[in-house]
């Protein structure tokens, strides 16, 4: 009998350990404000130096239409982490809770450790390190957006006048410092001592790692500054206000305040010079460029381990940012530069290695990392799998996407781009852009007569999705 028993317990006990070893790895990269001028997007032939991230983009898909949808890194976060779409009453600015705004959701980190994951958090995912942290089996205190090491610049911190947050921060730092001082560094070293131990002990995992840069300030080694030359960067050729665009998509709605209320050096309003947008640009793109080492390091930490062949890689940016088209820095608006993001799978579930043109929302990852993982998602999550697009780049999945910030709710396809704000019962106006002939949405041309009928038809579909949205489950918990 003892003997019959032992055969039970050990067939049983290789039953879990198969299905255990089975279960395919998730490694999950957000960045924070990146907007797609990585080299292999060769965004308006902006020359960022990413090897690391264009070989991801080569060794996986690429998504070109993809967007998030809302421009600002709180609701954005709480909503990719939650598959539910933000509303004029949910998701809606950076201070977003998931767990207060849709407290009975089921977030991708809970719904990976119930199915048996191992889910690790370095660095920012949610905007608030607490949110749903109890879903997480392992994960660090966050991430500090001014983690600077120049002492220099913390003298000029400790030093400054008050802005909204605090101490107001030097907006650029690169010190002759080695790329593991910074946080995203140390984040790097510890997923990757954290590979070691799972290569070890055979455990699942949904692992989320957070790259701060290039959120601002703009600090990096001194040797990603010097990876470029400060008097060729070009600087935005559109600083104005589009041509006949409503008063609150510009005035009203933005005024670059993070940047001018958190920053030393930086003027209440108008127009920067031409000397200091420069100056950001150029850190901007050394923070890209350093962030996308530790990105490389990261993936040949994953590879060294063996962990790779089993492991699904997610890179996605929470919005864009503006490098002073329309006057504007940072991103909080419907304008392209805003809403449209960088995103690449790379799964050994699929050999497709190619780019993919079928518009791709952010709400749409939570269900296709669940597809990859065997896992099925909630009912209550509003994206589609992406699967489709991963067997066959050439697949269109959706041709539109929706996107929103505070009063602006936006539907973009790959010929208009329309905008309308509206607060409450209030309509407070609307903008249209020709995206074939004005991708940069210099002239809006919703005003002109021969127009009408487009607008209503695109103002329509925005009055679907806002009734869509709305008959949500978790609106009013």
């Amino acid at each position: 009998m003892k003997f019959f028993l032992s055969i039970i317990l050990t067939i049983f006990i290789t039953s879990c350990n198969d299905q255990v070893e089975g279960k395919h790895n998730i490694l999950f990269i957000s960045i924070d404000d990146l907007r797609p001028t990585i080299n292999s997007y060769n965004y308006e032939n902006e020359k960022m130096i990413t090897p690391y991230m264009d070989k991801l983009a080569l060794e996986g898909v690429q998504f070109n239409n993809a967007f998030t949808n809302i421009a600002v890194c709180g609701a954005s976060r709480a909503s990719i982490m939650t598959g539910i779409r933000p509303s004029e009453k949910r998701f809606n600015d950076f201070s977003t809770r998931a767990s207060v705004d849709a407290p009975n959701a089921i977030p991708l980190n809970q719904i990976f450790m119930e199915n048996g994951y191992e889910t690790i958090s370095y660095g920012k995912i949610y905007h608030h390190s607490d949110d749903f942290a109890r879903h997480w089996t392992e994960k660090d205190s966050g991430a500090d957006q001014a983690d600077f090491q120049d002492p220099e610049s913390i003298r000029l911190r400790d030093n400054a006048e008050t802005g909204e947050y605090g101490k107001k921060n030097p907006i650029i730092e690169y010190p002759e410092v080695d790329d593991y001082s910074y946080n995203d560094g140390k984040i790097t070293l510890k997923a990757i001592e954290k590979f070691k131990e799972f290569s070890e002990n055979g455990k699942p995992f949904f692992m989320a790692i957070g790259y701060v840069s290039p959120h601002l300030p703009f600090i990096q080694p001194k040797k990603y500054w010097d990876m470029y030359n400060h008097d060729s960067i070009k600087l935005a050729n559109n600083t104005y206000q589009p041509l006949n665009s409503p008063y609150i998509a510009i005035e009203a709605q933005h005024n670059s305040a993070e940047l001018r209320k958190n920053y030393l050096g930086i003027t209440a309003e108008g127009l920067l010079d031409e000397k200091l947008s420069r100056d950001l640009i150029h850190g901007y793109y050394a923070s890209v460029s350093y962030m996308d080492a530790m990105i490389g390091e990261l993936i040949k930490g994953l590879e060294e381990s063996g962990l790779r062949e089993n492991t699904t890689i997610v890179l996605w940016s929470d919005h864009g940012y503006f490098l002073g088209e329309h006057g504007f820095w940072c991103k909080h608006s419907t304008f392209y530069e805003a809403i449209q993001i960088p995103l690449i799978i790379s799964s050994p579930k699929f050999s497709a290695q190619d780019s993919a043109d079928s518009f791709t929302e952010l709400v749409d990852i939570y269900p296709t990392l669940c597809e990859l993982a065997g896992i099925n998602p909630p009912d209550f999550i509003q994206g589609k799998s992406l699967t489709p697009v991963l067997q066959n780049p050439k697949t269109i999945l959706k041709d539109e996407i929706y996107t929103r910030y505070k009063q602006g709710e936006a539907v973009i396809d790959n010929n208009y781009s329309y905008t309308e704000f509206v607060e409450g019962e209030n309509y407070l106006g609307n903008m249209l852009y020709d995206m074939k002939n004005d991708k940069k949405q210099n002239i809006d041309i919703s005003k002109l007569p021969e127009n009408k009928e487009l607008v209503k038809k695109y103002s329509i579909k925005l009055e679907e999705m806002r009734n869509y949205v709305n008959k949500d489950p978790f609106l009013n918990q």
